[in-house]
């Protein structure tokens, strides 16, 4: 069920600041069509008393208003689904592209090793409770609420408390509690959104790419007041009677409800694999089990990230097979199509021109459609300069299609033109290569630098942030993923014409080398298809251009970084694929 569309906020009365109102505007004119809800203190304990009567105990003997808002805020989205915001959360984006979710929540911030280990976190991650949606009677909301009526007799003398009791840390303890089983809750990473306020100014404070929280704190009372907190004590807790009444009627609430079926993932890939299935694999590995083998299981799902044909040995017709798998030509190989349609139920790709390929080639199987996301890598300033060269970027298997010996000889040709050319491969193995003497030759030239192997996240964001542009020279592409990082961390981004590129190309953010007709497609010892013809001196003109005009292409790519976080997410792939398994019996 998607989340519907109501924005719900909450003061102790109707009446606000100048300030907050003016987040208020911005998140009202976002949102036109949205229907949104203002709750003071009287509306607040009025749904706590119509969506879950049993928690008024607990609600009244909060000792803290911000811990009822607290309660309040999971107990009404519960309630009737739609997105929570504090009042001080200044909304950038509207939030209709999150609808498709079905529970959402942001990381907050991450905390050092000492500060998690001493407030008795297991993950540093911190999970924030400022903002979050959800669609009504979701499972998550009421294990959160659980744990609120456990803690609710804990005593409150420091704002910390608080944090722990009803706040993000016990959010946090609850989403890393339940995440193995509830994998349709998204958490929205944050590794490089600053907070805005000039006091913090640390990676934090963010709801994605869609709200920041400017935490005006007007809940906190040690700084003022006399460090006294602005509330009577006294209040009865509720007894240890009504807890475990409290407790029950929640676990039986949560049995109620269908939770998304585990998914076997075959292992397919190693830590040694790079390239664009091993990021696959790893992608949309959360969603589901890692499992070795499927011959002894029945009556399971399975995801297979890969070439069909390579895995039909760990796989069995007793369970429903489903392959997620690409291809570079304009036809396939028969063993792939009768592997594909002998071995599995349903076939999904990344691209509808992948889906037109695999239809026309006779796969028979029903395809589906499901983007590949892209690797977020921490986005950080860029030396721009020349003084280590103009670096040429090439990342990928130096196989045929992917024309490294073409950009070479390109680089090659541009020595006179650019002072301090540079080619600068990294590729994930080169034990394929079609032309092992031209590969060595690429190796041993003085103005290349080469690297090979799997690189960690941190070390491939640096690979990318060092370059002055990637270039992408492939003949046959069946992922997109390279260009979709470089672009997203501002880096100039020339890519050929080709089909699973055409989103890149008419965002009018990359540099397009033309491709001239069309060639026949090798692969291994055969001819499958066709693909894209392309010459080293369109590369080579396409490379010139963007160093001779590279303040028009650097602006360009800051723009197109701010435009693929919008358009591709890791979180949205992972719950296409929980979705689509959803969807099949």
């Amino acid at each position: 069920m998607p989340i519907p569309r109501i924005l719900h906020q909450t003061g102790k009365t109707k009446a606000i600041s100048k300030e907050l109102e003016v987040y208020r505007d911005q998140l009202l004119k976002l949102h036109p069509h949205w229907d949104y809800r203002f709750y003071d203190d009287a509306g607040c304990r009025s749904i706590v008393e119509r969506y879950f009567p049993s928690f008024i105990p607990v609600y009244e003997s909060y000792p803290s208003p911000i811990q009822r808002a607290d309660s309040f805020r999971v107990i009404a989205v519960y309630g009737l689904g739609g997105f929570y915001l504090d009042l001080d959360m200044i909304c950038f984006r509207p939030l209709d592209d999150l609808c498709a979710y079905h529970c959402v929540f942001g990381v907050e911030k991450t905390l050092a090793v000492d500060e998690a280990k001493r407030l008795g976190h297991r993950h540093a991650v911190r999970v924030a409770n400022y903002m979050f949606g959800s669609e009504a009677g979701h499972p998550f909301l009421l294990h959160i609420l659980e744990m609120m009526v456990r803690a609710s007799r804990r005593m409150v003398k420091r704002e910390e408390d608080v944090l722990e009791i009803t706040g993000p840390g016990l959010v946090t303890r609850a989403f890393f509690s339940r995440q193995e089983r509830m994998r349709d809750v998204v958490l929205l990473p944050n590794r490089d959104r600053i907070c805005p306020i000039p006091h913090c100014r640390t990676v934090s404070c963010h709801f994605g790419d869609y709200a920041a929280h400017r935490h005006a704190g007007s809940w906190r009372w040690q700084a003022r007041d006399g460090g006294r907190l602005p509330a009577p004590y006294g209040r009865l807790s509720p007894s240890r009677e009504q807890i475990r009444a409290i407790c029950s009627e929640l676990r039986s609430a949560r049995r109620e409800v269908s939770l998304p079926e585990p998914i076997c993932i075959l292992g397919t890939h190693n830590d040694e694999d790079g390239d664009g299935l091993g990021k696959v694999f790893d992608l949309v590995s959360p969603v589901g089990k890692p499992v070795k083998d499927t011959k002894k299981l029945a009556n399971r799902k399975v995801l297979v990230c890969g070439p069909p044909r390579l895995f039909t040995d760990r796989i069995s017709h007793r369970n429903i097979n489903v392959v997620y798998t690409t291809f570079e030509s304009t036809e396939l190989p028969g063993s792939w199509v009768s592997a594909i349609n002998e071995y599995y139920d349903y076939c999904l790709v990344p691209h509808g021109h992948i889906k037109s390929v695999f239809e026309k080639s006779g796969v028979q199987v029903p395809i589906t459609v499901i983007d590949q996301g892209f690797g977020r890598y921490v986005r950080s300033r860029r030396n721009m300069g020349m003084e280590r060269g103009f670096r040429v970027g090439f990342l990928g298997v130096p196989v045929g299609r992917k024309n490294l010996i073409e950009l070479y000889h390109a680089c090659s040709d541009l020595a006179g033109e650019i002072r301090g050319v540079k080619l600068v491969a990294h590729v994930f193995h080169s034990s394929h290569t079609t032309d092992e003497y031209e590969i060595a030759v690429i190796q041993s030239s003085p103005f290349v630098e080469w690297s090979e192997g799997r690189l960690s996240d941190d070390e491939l964001g640096k690979w990318y942030r060092n370059l002055s542009c990637l270039v992408l020279p492939a003949s046959g592409e069946g992922w997109s993923f390279a260009p979709r990082e470089s672009l997203y961390l501002g880096v100039p981004t020339v890519l050929t014409d080709i089909p699973v590129h055409d989103e890149l190309i008419t965002s009018g953010h990359c540099k397009v080398i033309p491709t001239n007709g069309f060639e026949d497609a090798r692969f291994e010892s055969g001819i499958f298809g066709k693909w894209r013809r392309v010459e080293v001196e369109d590369i080579r003109a396409a490379i010139l251009d963007v160093y001779r005009r590279y303040g028009h292409y650097q602006i360009e790519a800051l723009k197109g970084s701010r435009w693929i976080e919008s358009r591709w997410s890791n979180e949205r792939l992972q719950q296409s694929i929980l979705g689509f398994f959803s969807s099949i019996s």
